[in-house]
């Protein structure tokens, strides 16, 4: 995910928060008023319009979130959600049926906060895989597709490499990316020693259009300590 996108990853929570106060703290409120003999007076249309306002403002964050964990199940509850709010905000009005409708909008805001979690989204806008996750990834087809950033002397240096895993040092990947152009729809994976020079390259793919692209966290050095496969190059005279 882009920079831009991890700084709006509260607002489905925040905006389903502001629905939900705005029309159940509000009538809270009312109520308490009430019992210190205050009658406060609202304008219900101009009420009903800030709770839809709201919930439509949740339902499109939970949408735009979409690009973010790749889950269409949160849009299309807090769509059913938003439906159900604004049927009895504007037509015909349902306790039942406005209950219904607001826990679909929070189920939905925790679901696509789950949805970012499990897809490893970090409040920085790097999206992580763990290093066995990828390992049991990597076991099924189609695979992902490997980029290894590092130089060509760590790419087959001591820590190895993951088999398959093609070499682009993050310095010449601007340059190069005409040659994993054809990898913008599909899952890519970006290894390093650690995983700084793989967030860096995962920033530079974003901007480039790339849609599906995760950082291995600890790079190779976690990799190795996992105890995980590599390849690295036969030395002649050794076994």
């Amino acid at each position: 995910m882009s920079g831009g996108s991890s700084k709006v990853s509260w607002l489905p929570r925040a905006a389903t928060a502001l629905a939900v106060l705005s029309c159940y703290g509000t009538t809270v409120l009312i109520g308490l008023l009430s019992l210190l003999g205050v009658t406060l007076a609202i304008n219900e249309g101009v009420w009903a319009g800030a709770i839809a306002i709201f919930a439509a403002l949740a339902t499109l964050s939970i949408a735009v979130s979409y690009r973010r964990h790749r889950v269409i199940g949160p849009t299309v509850v807090a769509a059913l959600g938003l439906g159900l709010i604004l049927w009895v905000m504007f037509g015909s009005y349902s306790r039942v049926i406005e209950l219904v409708g607001f826990v679909l909008l929070i189920a939905a805001a925790l679901w696509d906060w789950r949805a970012g979690v499990s897809r490893g989204g970090a409040a920085d806008g790097i999206s992580w895989i763990e290093a066995r996750t990828l390992s049991d990834h990597l076991k099924r087809e189609p695979g992902p597709v490997i980029v290894d950033v590092r130089g060509p002397d760590e790419f087959t240096g001591p820590l190895g490499h993951i088999a398959d895993a093609s070499n682009i040092p993050v310095g010449e990947l601007p340059q190069r990316l005409m040659e994993i152009n054809a990898l913008k729809d599909k899952p890519v994976i970006l290894v390093c020693r650690t995983d700084k020079r793989s967030a860096n390259a995962a920033a530079l793919l974003h901007d480039a259009g790339f849609r599906n692209v995760r950082v291995l966290r600890g790079g190779m050095e976690r990799w190795n300590e996992n105890g995980l496969p590599v390849e690295r190059p036969t030395v002649l005279g050794k076994t």
